[in-house]
């Protein structure tokens, strides 16, 4: 039997299976070390790597307002049962913080309200701010410090709250760590239960979480080596974990049951490696290059997040592919019939999988029916993709009981200070000045901004004013256009002044612009790609085409039951989700790379088998119930323990990570579901042998088999007692 490349890499690592580890053991220490360091060249920016328009504003500010930039803000507000400014206890309370912040060696200001200057202080008198300038060089050690502060303030009838860019920063990393171990946990727990029902073996079961480990540590330990490059967000970390678990499981759950397969119909262990590795290896060689693909049109967007979840995920993948391939071939040749020890009642790989036969019967029995059905699931499930909004999530999404929410709200509602600046940065001002004036003054006039000022610094003029409305709401990105389209043209025309807006919300804006420039490009990037894969791979243009549109109305359907879970807040409570405005601006895209990834994998599954059963019998029908019934519970499995995973995260209290976890595990499940139960069957059934065909003008298409050599089917002798 030619065994193809997947099959001679895995009989290799078998034939010397403790080199192979010992190999793979040296691999492991190397990424611990080198993922020791990887926290402190991550970033929790999300820049974008153009110019824009805030970058332009935010540039001129560091370099003629560099001053102003060097420290960065904390505040500490003081809020009191009962008790008013004025009062001992609440001065006392005060003069504990000043006194702490000012014990912090990076604390480098303190400003407090005092009996002369009761500044600022709430109308009610029940709330007091104090604000300390930190220098930014020691962030975690100095956020701790403050926090420590506060805490040693407090006393009964008074509570203390922080906020600010250094101890905003700790607390979203903790949330964030908290969500990563939670997903964890989950995950793993969840997947361990379901792999022990799929194989119906304890040994057999440990092994895809032993490759998705595997996977994890090695792709953090390359992730620390990338970063001394290449700036990354934190989120990547996130994002390693989560993909390495579902892909890692996903990949060796294949390989794992096609070697037991091969064992229970009376093969050697080294044969069934052999037979293992040239045809469930190739598939997941091939799903693994359908997954990078599709991830590397992240890559083209240039944004920190964007490129860093693109990198992570495609890192992930690689190790997931590496380790599947090698690693777990030299186990399996180890174990060999063991693998079969701790047996549970729940499955056999020797046995016909009836139910599975029974549906692939039931579905094919009326395809235009069942596709019909699948086709208006899809659809329905998509349509509220149509309002879909594009919005960071603010404060609001974080729990009621969340410091940073808390704080944010007294600032909001007690001091009228809304969660975000403005600037407009203006060049060749000096010959503009009374426009530049007029200018400040119509934008002081405009209610969606207030506390406008003029800050002068040479020829260059900058208009700092605070935006009244909350972060992400619809009326401050409207306000950030007015002031781009109608307020700074009409007062600067006719001069030689050139503005530029910044701040946060215009920030938002400007990455959100981008994303959507480069959406185009991402998507004909995965299509593109993934159809001549798919054509070289099967040589017939049915199988790609129908996989392209079903994967372009899976992901839809994923989309549009996100907005209606997070935006239009269905079911939202039932989940324990926070309804925000609007969707993260880079998670579509990336939930249609990942998406279309994880999809294709389903699809080289089924169809290899699928393509295996029809080059020995020629009957389309036949084949399409042979690959649904031997994959159909492998599709179902790894679906519900991605599923696991990707809920776990989205347990989390960040809506960012609520949204990512929910719209990849609703994915999976139509994609597992819908699409390769139903849809793909009763398709394939409908084409025939249209399914097969490849049109003359193509015939120069080399021929690139997945499904690998069919094997010689066992000797009757071999099959008794299956």
């Amino acid at each position: 039997m030619n065994i193809g490349l997947t099959g001679r890499i895995a009989r290799g690592a078998a034939a010397r299976p403790w080199l192979t580890i010992a190999a793979w053991l040296v691999a492991i220490a190397a990424a611990v070390l080198a993922a020791g360091g990887l926290g402190d060249s991550l970033t929790q920016d999300d820049r974008v790597l153009v110019a824009t328009d805030s970058q332009e504003a935010d540039d001129r500010n560091q370099e003629l307002r560099g001053s102003a930039s060097a420290t960065e803000s904390e505040t500490v507000v003081v809020r009191a049962d009962s008790a008013t400014f004025g009062d001992p206890a609440f001065d006392k309370v005060i003069a504990g913080v000043v006194a702490g912040l000012d014990a912090i060696p990076g604390v480098v200001e303190v400003t407090a309200l005092t009996t002369d200057q009761p500044f600022p202080v709430s109308e009610d008198g029940t709330a007091a701010l104090v604000t300390a300038e930190v220098m930014p060089d020691d962030e975690d050690a100095v956020a701790l410090e403050i926090q420590r502060a506060t805490a040693a303030a407090d006393v009964e009838g008074f509570t203390l709250l922080n906020l600010g860019e250094v101890t905003a920063q700790q607390a979203f990393d903790a949330i964030a760590e908290d969500s990563l171990a939670r997903g964890e946990m989950i995950g793993i727990s969840v997947a361990l239960v379901i792999l022990v029902v799929v194989f119906g073996a304890l040994v057999a079961a440990g092994l895809p979480l032993m490759v998705a480990a595997v996977s994890i540590v090695t792709a953090l330990g390359a992730t620390a080596i990338v970063g001394q490059v290449f700036e990354l967000s934190f989120f990547i970390v996130n994002m390693i974990t989560m993909m390495g678990l579902a892909l890692g499981i996903d990949y060796s759950l294949v390989a794992v049951q096609r070697f037991r397969e091969e064992l229970a119909h009376g093969r050697t262990v080294k044969d069934a490696v052999a037979v293992t590795g040239s045809t469930a290896n190739r598939a997941v060689m091939f799903s693994g290059i359908t997954v990078v693909i599709s991830l590397i049109g992240l890559l083209l967007v240039p944004s920190t997040i964007m490129r860093s979840l693109g990198a992570g995920a495609i890192l992930v993948a690689i190790m997931s592919v590496i380790a599947a391939l090698t690693l777990l071939p030299a186990v399996l040749r180890l174990l060999g019939h063991r693998v079969n020890r701790g047996r549970v009642p729940t499955a056999h790989p020797g046995r016909e999988p009836k139910a599975w036969t029974a549906i692939a019967r039931t579905v094919i029995a009326r395809p235009a029916i069942s596709a019909g059905l699948g086709l208006a699931v899809l659809v329905a499930l998509a349509l509220p993709f149509l309002s879909m909004r594009l919005t960071f999530a603010g404060v609001e999404s974080l729990p009621a009981d969340n410091e940073m929410r808390q704080a944010s709200e007294v600032l909001v509602d007690q001091f009228g200070q809304g969660q975000s600046g403005t600037v407009v940065a203006i060049d060749d001002a000096g010959s503009a000045t009374v426009q530049v004036e007029r200018l400040a003054r119509t934008i002081e006039d405009d209610p969606a901004f207030a506390e406008t000022a003029v800050d002068w610094h040479g020829d260059a003029a900058f208009i700092d004013t605070r935006d009244v409305n909350d972060a992400s709401s619809v009326e401050a990105e409207q306000a950030i256009e007015r002031l781009r389209t109608v307020m700074v043209p009409a007062a600067l025309d006719g001069t030689d002044a050139v503005a530029y807006v910044g701040g946060d919300q215009a920030e938002s804006d400007d990455f959100t612009a981008t994303i959507l420039d480069y959406a185009p490009w991402v998507v004909l990037t995965v299509l593109g790609a993934t159809f001549v894969l798919l054509l070289v791979a099967f040589r017939t243009l049915a199988i790609p085409l129908t996989a392209i549109v079903l994967n372009v109305l899976s992901a839809g359907a994923a989309l549009g039951l996100l907005t209606a879970v997070s935006q239009w807040g269905w079911g939202a409570e039932l989940f324990g989700f926070a309804q925000v405005d609007g969707i993260a601006p880079w998670l579509p895209l990336f939930l249609f790379a990942v998406l279309f990834g994880l999809s294709m994998d389903y699809h080289v599954f089924l169809i290899s088998r699928i393509k295996e059963h029809y080059d020995r019998t020629g009957d389309t029908r036949e084949s399409v119930v042979f690959g649904l019934s031997r994959t159909g519970s492998l599709i179902t499995g790894a679906a519900l323990i991605m599923v696991a995973v990707f809920l776990g995260f989205a347990l989390g209290d960040l809506a960012e990570f609520q949204q990512m976890g929910f719209g990849l595990a609703a994915a999976v499940i139509i994609d597992a579901t819908v699409v390769r139960t139903v849809l793909v069957p009763s398709i394939m059934t409908l084409l025939g042998r249209h399914n097969w065909t490849l049109p003359r003008w193509l015939g120069w298409i080399p021929q690139v088999r997945i499904e690998g050599a069919a094997p010689e089917p066992p000797r009757e002798k071999e099959l008794v007692g299956v």
